[in-house]
């Protein structure tokens, strides 16, 4: 099971949870609801945007629904790909083919066999090769999608693309089944039982789960929804919550001794989102000014307990080959902040409107640090805190917004971390626009060697660094708590969790 991620995450404050089998629980003598061995309880501060992964928008939602879905390949612990629904896989030598040998006997939830012909389907859907409405620009690169055989798939590409193998994370779906935004199917741990939106998801295991060795020890995953992050914590005291991902340091010092802990780099980029086609920030002097107004250290001492690794660029070094370690190229300096606002023509400073997820504690703590700190330099800021689900529409797709705060969670490929400020991508928030960008990022995709590909993303990350395409500030530990009697959770260096392989031993 992996979670692929797409490109956005607003910090998440997802929480898996372990509870009864019935919907009140079993009562301890202490009072408390006992835990029992056959449901895990998932809690999620987030809307879940869609059922459908040809449709769904935020990373939350595909970290829970990937428990359904499988791609071709998978991510084990260290980011190598690892084998998922396709045994291996062959590249042509100008790198333009892709053949793919699938599992045989794999069976999707409705009892239908995997075969190529899914595999087609679904690729040809995500580039839009049929239909000319691609679901996925990702897959802009994909020309043609065959099968050789029952189980055999050949893709071809418009021209060399280095990432392609990293999009076969992208979930199968089996061909012509049009009913996946009320019910799911896939060939994942889990099968899909019911949705009540903004209560509660169900999902029961997969018997029948190809992975015969990762076949859930529990039968009932339950998904809430929920906001208020210290009634999780109670109930994880309690007994009631088997697991909480994406906890603050203050929040681990508060469950010390009723819990055990994965903590580490998440690969996860927390920006202040300047939106470059809006004024003041069309000005780049407006927007090295915020950047130099800003002090990441006390920042991450403030909102993050010191747990993150503060960052200059829009990536992380939880991938060292590929990161470019810039310095502190914005050190905190009020006075030159100061003086390139008075150079752009604001010597009375500006005024900043930020919008910020509310559904994230994180941010909104991040938020009223900055209007703190970016006082002092003349910028007068004004929060605006919005619901997730209302942030993904206005400003992530409608791009509406002069300033925002959100999380970006990373990827095993360096080009789908970076690609999304390419001045013609439809994820581009920010409105970013640099041919010179645009050019080292192409060059990089298409090298037919790593250290092409290596040159060509350092090179982009030093671009949009120094012209502050916005301000990026750290990359928070993922810190994730389990009860006392919940174990198998690993640490990866995206955004996943190996659910399926939990174990509840009291």
């Amino acid at each position: 099971m992996k979670i692929k991620k797409l490109a956005l995450v607003a910090m998440s404050a997802i929480l898996l949870t372990a509870c009864t089998g019935t919907q009140k629980g079993e009562k301890k003598e202490d009072g408390s609801k006992k835990a029992s061995s056959d449901t895990i309880r998932v809690s999620m501060f987030t809307e879940i945007d869609s059922l459908n992964p040809f449709t769904m928008t935020a990373g939350d939602t595909e970290t829970i629904m990937d428990n359904v879905f499988d791609g071709l390949y998978d991510t084990d612990e260290k980011g190598e790909l690892v084998p998922d629904l396709a045994e291996s896989y062959k590249v042509s030598e100008d790198g333009k083919t892709y053949t793919f040998q699938l599992k045989k006997g794999v069976k999707f939830h409705n009892g239908k066999e995997l075969k190529a012909e899914d595999v087609v389907w679904t690729y040809d859907q995500l580039a839009g090769i049929t239909s000319k409405e691609p679901k996925n620009s990702k897959f802009s690169v994909v020309e043609s999608v065959k099968a050789l055989d029952d189980y055999t798939v050949e893709v071809g590409l418009k021209e060399r693309f280095n990432g392609f193998i990293y999009l076969t994370l992208k979930p199968i779906m089996p061909k012509d089944y049009m009913d996946q935004d009320k019910n799911p199917v896939g060939t994942g741990p889990f099968k899909f039982v019911s949705y009540n939106p903004g209560e509660i998801l169900k999902l029961e295991r997969n018997e029948d789960y190809h992975r015969k060795d990762h076949i859930p020890s529990y039968k009932n995953l339950e998904i809430i929804k929920m906001k208020d992050v210290q009634t999780v914590i109670m109930a994880l005291k309690s007994g009631e919550i088997d697991v909480s991902p994406k906890l603050s340091a203050e929040e681990k010092a508060q469950l010390e001794g009723s819990a055990s802990f994965v903590q580490g780099p998440q690969n996860l980029v927390q920006v202040i989102g300047l939106n470059n086609k809006v004024k003041p920030f069309d000005d780049i002097r407006v927007r090295q000014a915020v950047n130099y107004a800003i002090d990441r250290d006390q920042i991450i001492k403030t909102v993050a307990n010191g747990q993150a690794t503060k960052l200059f660029s829009s990536f992380s070094p939880a991938l060292p080959k590929f990161f470019n370690d810039l310095g502190e190229l914005y050190p905190h300096d009020v006075e030159k902040a100061k003086a390139l606002l008075k150079e752009a023509g604001y010597e009375n400073g500006i005024d900043m409107n930020i919008v910020v997820p509310s559904n994230y504690k994180y941010h909104m703590d991040t938020a009223e640090v900055l209007e703190s700190q970016l006082k002092e330099a003349g910028i007068r800021v004004t929060i605006e805190p919005i619901e997730f689900e209302t942030w993904i529409p206005r400003c992530y797709k409608g791009r509406d917004f002069q300033a925002t705060i959100i999380g970006f969670i990373g990827y095993m490929d360096p080009h789908q971390i970076l690609q999304r400020y390419m001045s013609d991508n439809k994820s581009n928030y920010i409105n970013y626009n640099n041919p010179e960008y645009d050019k080292v990022m192409k060059e990089a995709a298409t090298s037919p060697d790593e250290e092409g590909q290596i040159k060509g993303y350092k090179a982009a990350q030093e671009i949009i660094a120094k012209d502050a395409g916005s301000v990026f500030i750290q990359d928070p530990d993922s810190i994730t708590a389990l009860r006392n009697g919940v174990e198998g959770l690993k640490l990866y260096p995206i955004q996943k969790m190996n659910l399926e392989d939990l174990k509840i031993t009291n």
